[in-house]
């Protein structure tokens, strides 16, 4: 089973993040080219893209909005500038700039990204080919690659599974004493109590969402049928790659490359416990 905490974190950004993967916990750093084994439901690490001798091109970062969500008000926050004494605080100074976060609702989560920038695998095309080359040697359907990757240069993350969750935050100083917003909850930010959450966590450098692709499962079915079945140990058959697998890559990636749904990613319901 997965996580409840994890499951109510996707929903409270699936809307905006619909096809993406989640990094889990948040400070999980994922990189371009990382792989992955999925077997079964079960995913697992198996080094990177580059190690198994496919060379990529990372193409330039395209900047993002920054992603705000407070699962639709249940999540209140109070800020608190500086000199003034908050009512029902605990850790924070007088002089400190601050927040107090309360869930009302179950199931609600505090989300809040800044600095996003989002990079990519620059030539699909080739990277299409030496997926092929690679699989005609190895033949493992089970290999999946990260093919995008969003980063931020700071972030919050809290989950609420109750509706009685809370958090007491200090804020950066220097953020000015008017117009607090959600946004000032990442960056700088540390949190200095926390009651009934399932996640909680602020930092920087993050890298919270990714896409996953894979050879589709079609494909394999096509070159079995074609080149016959798979010889264990011998790769997809005793010769080399046949050219029209190679230029059938390279004219149209999209038949032969797919995304990975994010429903297979999974996290184990142990981490409630």
């Amino acid at each position: 089973m997965v996580s409840k905490t994890f499951k109510t974190y996707r929903t409270a950004v699936g809307d905006t993040w619909k096809g993406w993967w989640l990094a889990w916990p948040p400070s999980e750093r994922v990189q371009l080219g990382q792989v992955f084994h999925d077997v079964g439901g079960h995913v697992r690490p198996a080094g990177t893209l580059t190690h198994l001798g496919v060379p990529f091109t990372e193409r330039p970062g395209t900047p993002r909005n920054d992603f705000l969500h407070d699962s639709h008000g249940s999540a209140s926050v109070r800020f608190k500038t500086a000199g003034v004494v908050m009512d029902g605080a605990t850790g924070l100074a007088a002089a400190d700039l601050g927040a107090m976060v309360s869930f009302s609702k179950k199931k609600s989560a505090l989300v809040v990204f800044k600095g996003l920038r989002e990079t990519g695998v620059e030539d699909q095309r080739a990277l299409a080919a030496a997926l092929v080359q690679l699989t005609w040697d190895q033949w493992d359907d089970s290999l999946i690659a990260v093919a995008q990757v969003v980063s931020a240069d700071s972030g919050t993350v809290l989950v609420s599974a109750t509706g009685e969750g809370s958090a007491e935050l200090r804020l950066q100083a220097g953020l000015g004493q008017a117009a607090l917003g959600l946004a000032d909850l990442a960056g700088g930010a540390s949190i200095l109590a926390a009651r009934k959450l399932g996640q909680q966590w602020t930092g920087p450098a993050c890298t919270p969402f990714f896409r996953v692709i894979r050879l589709r499962k079609r494909w394999f079915r096509d070159v079995e049928a074609d080149y016959g079945p798979r010889q264990p140990g011998r790769g997809a058959g005793p010769v080399p790659v046949p050219p029209l697998l190679l230029e059938e890559a390279r004219d149209e990636p999209e038949s032969v490359l797919e995304p990975v749904s994010p429903e297979h990613q999974s996290v184990p319901d142990s981490e409630d416990r």
